[in-house]
């Protein structure tokens, strides 16, 4: 993706409205990963192609559906997002000193937002706090950021960076040259287009490749204000929109088996009657319940009163608040004055125990762990018993989750290194986020402590 990004001129000011066609030539599917399609874009004085994310344009969507309803995916993705972020941003200056033994040591002291007047309003105004654990939560869904950066009147700053939501962005289509001029936003891609509406905005695209001095000579040319410069995890063969590790669940359909659990459950106890129960009639029960009047009753009426008598039973049967009632049946003599009933219920060995399709679920939920790359101890998710017993199983998975956090916050860095040369903020300066390392409390009696990953 990186070797296409760039961009080769104007085209309108970041403000156009458009018009936008999905082309639907494509069929829903999530069971493989989909080519991207076009979508067709109009506007006042120009037409474009957005390329597709997934079929149908509705890849995001699509797949925070699914999520939604599935915990361990929910969970696991909340777990490695604060993971990710840790004990939050820091600052640090770097130096280098002499050990005393003629060798340069490097010296990392943290320092103080509020001691840089400069980055302190810029923190301030980006309200970096909130622009930070957003920016994480898009990388660990979707593995890709779209940071929006705001400069000022003469250019040689960025005055603000907001985030666009991942799920709302998509790439202008790459023309013959493979570059791509603009970022497309919309809350609405996922619904149904129609060829009056218009509620799509185009934003400039700036290659991530660019250096800050680069960007700023190309933006003072073009008159650009705002540009969005995207972050994202390393890629494979993706021209577009990464997709991320995690996903293999979701295209494996384990997300959706684990789904499907609770909704056949639900079903279960809904309509248990039909499982859990054989009722049998016998028509002289309603000879000997109506006596001498049913033989008056027409074909309908008779089949008025056994259909009664059916929804009777149906009804006390039916569901869990009916689990303490009873049903009363008349009982008649037959020829030798021997007691009989008319109805005979009688309970169906369930084949669906409580238990039925737990081992599933569990199943489904450690191959999404797996694909997220969360240990399930860290969840209290772990099987009884393969664990140490105590808090140490998920002391190790933290921290290991902590150590392997590193390539993932050196792209959410990527923002602020870009800000900070852009702006000429001292270069001596590192950004970091902290990490949160659990320990066992004779060796720190608060049982954690911290470190940037610097």
């Amino acid at each position: 993706m990186r070797e296409n990004f760039g961009d080769i001129g104007i085209i309108g000011n970041g403000k156009i409205k458009a018009v936008v066609r999905l082309n639907r030539s494509a069929t829903n599917s999530t069971s493989k990963v989909v080519e991207p399609t076009k979508v067709v874009v109009h506007t006042e004085n120009k037409k474009g192609a957005i390329a597709s994310w997934g079929t149908n344009n509705k890849h995001p969507q699509e797949l925070l559906e699914s999520i939604r309803k599935n915990a361990a995916t929910t969970s696991g993705l909340s777990a490695v997002s604060h993971n990710h972020y840790g004990g939050g941003f820091l600052l640090f200056e770097e130096t280098f000193v002499d050990d005393g033994n003629g060798n340069t040591k490097r010296q990392l002291i943290q320092k103080s937002i509020r001691q840089f007047p400069k980055i302190d309003a810029f923190f301030k105004l980006s309200n970096m706090k909130r622009f930070h654990k957003e920016t994480v939560v898009d990388l660990e869904y979707f593995a890709i950021g779209f940071p929006e950066y705001v400069l000022s009147n003469d250019y040689n700053l960025i005055s603000k960076v907001k985030r666009q939501k991942t799920a709302h962005c998509r790439f202008e289509v790459m023309d013959e040259k493979g570059l791509i001029k603009n970022i497309w936003i919309s809350t609405k891609w996922h619904k149904s287009v129609e060829l009056d509406s218009v509620y799509a905005n185009d934003v400039r695209f700036i290659s991530p490749d660019w250096s800050p001095e680069e960007v700023k000579e190309y933006c003072k040319k073009n008159k650009i204000q705002n540009f969005i410069r995207p972050i994202f995890y390393a890629m494979l063969d993706e021209s577009y929109y990464p997709i991320a590790t995690w996903h293999s669940a979701y295209y494996s359909k384990w997300i959706d088996v684990a789904n499907s659990i609770p909704e056949f459950k639900k079903a279960l106890f809904e309509n248990q009657m039909n499982i859990k129960f054989h009722i049998e009639i016998d028509e002289e029960y309603f000879q000997n319940k109506y006596k001498e009047t049913w033989d008056d009753f027409s074909d309908d009426e008779k089949e008025k009163k056994r259909q009664l008598f059916v929804l009777f039973i149906d009804d006390n049967l039916r569901g869990n608040k009916n689990a303490a009632t009873s049903i009363w049946s008349m009982i008649y003599k037959d020829d030798e004055g021997k007691p009989m009933s008319g109805l005979k219920i009688t309970a169906i060995d369930d084949k669906l125990k409580d238990g039925a399709f737990l081992p599933d679920g569990k199943v489904a939920d450690e191959q999404i762990f797996l694909a997220i790359g969360i240990d399930a101890t860290v969840l209290s998710a772990g099987t009884p018993g393969m664990g140490a017993g105590s808090g140490s199983d998920k002391r190790v998975a933290w921290n290991i989750l902590s150590a392997r956090s590193k390539p993932k916050r050196e792209t959410t860095l990527e923002v602020f290194e870009f800000i900070q040369q852009y702006n000429n903020w001292p270069p001596e300066l590192l950004g970091a986020f902290e990490d949160t390392q659990l320990q066992t409390l004779d060796i720190n009696p608060t049982g954690s402590k911290k470190a940037a990953n610097v």
